[in-house]
């Protein structure tokens, strides 16, 4: 089986571009309770370059940005500064504005091909979400959970709901590793189920059916750019091999 890996609020406005943008619109009613506590929980972000996991040095700056990120006023600083977070996970309204700041002329081309062709289901923030979770689901959230939290959000839009809805999964799933280091995705499978929830985000596409060309492209655009250490042809891959893979 394959597995698949808050700031108090959460963007729930399209993305808009202009000058100063932190990448996502803020809009969100408050929390409490459980869903409170998530979110104030300080993440860590994926880093930008991989590391040795046996090497003590590497071992020990991990552990240092996880203690910085867990300061109140100096994680968040921290975060703010950094063009990609500078931990190890982001948070999704990170996430948005770490996309937002770095993708390029064709990624949000792409985005508004997508949102023209396909619609509300299609609009940038739920596929952010989508990319979001194939990505910091890695090692602790089943693919098929990933992919049906694609076809909810297609139907109810509701991009708040999936957010705490993953978060609380995810977060149950690490429990069990807070004492040892907790497995870690497979690359290629992160790009397929990247590619398998936009599939059935933005077009709807049941299991075995292959994705048209012209979305096709697009979406690989969108997947190429978050996983950029796939490259684009293992993308190309994962998007021609999806009538193969099936999550029942």
């Amino acid at each position: 089986m394959m597995l698949y890996s808050g700031t108090n609020r959460l963007y729930n406005a399209p993305v808009t571009r202009g000058r100063g943008s932190t990448g996502c619109s803020v809009g969100a009613r408050p929390f409490s309770g459980a869903a409170a506590a998530r979110r104030s929980r300080t993440c860590t972000v994926r880093a930008a370059e991989a590391s040795n996991p046996n090497d003590f040095g590497e071992s020990v700056k991990r552990i240092a940005k996880k203690i910085q990120g867990g300061l109140p006023v100096i994680g968040l600083l921290s975060r703010l500064a950094s063009p990609q977070g500078g931990f190890d996970e982001l948070a999704y309204p990170e996430f948005c504005r770490s996309v937002y700041d770095r993708a390029s002329p064709a990624y949000f081309e792409a985005v508004q091909a997508l949102e023209k062709a396909h619609g509300k289901p299609a609009v940038h923030r739920q596929l952010l979400l989508v990319l979001w979770m194939a990505q910091l689901g890695s090692g602790a959230i089943p693919a098929k959970d990933v992919i049906s939290g694609a076809r909810r959000v297609r139907v109810s839009h509701d991009v708040e709901f999936e957010v705490d809805r993953f978060e609380g999964a995810r977060e149950a799933a690490l429990k069990k590793y807070t004492m040892m280091e907790r497995p870690q995705g497979r690359l290629a499978e992160q790009v397929e189920v990247a590619v398998d929830a936009l599939a059935a985000l933005t077009l709807g596409l049941p299991e075995g059916k292959p994705i048209p060309e012209v979305d096709a492209a697009r979406i690989a655009t969108l997947v190429a750019f978050v996983f950029p250490e796939a490259g684009d042809e293992r993308v190309r891959q994962a998007v021609q091999e999806r009538p193969q893979r099936s999550y029942s």
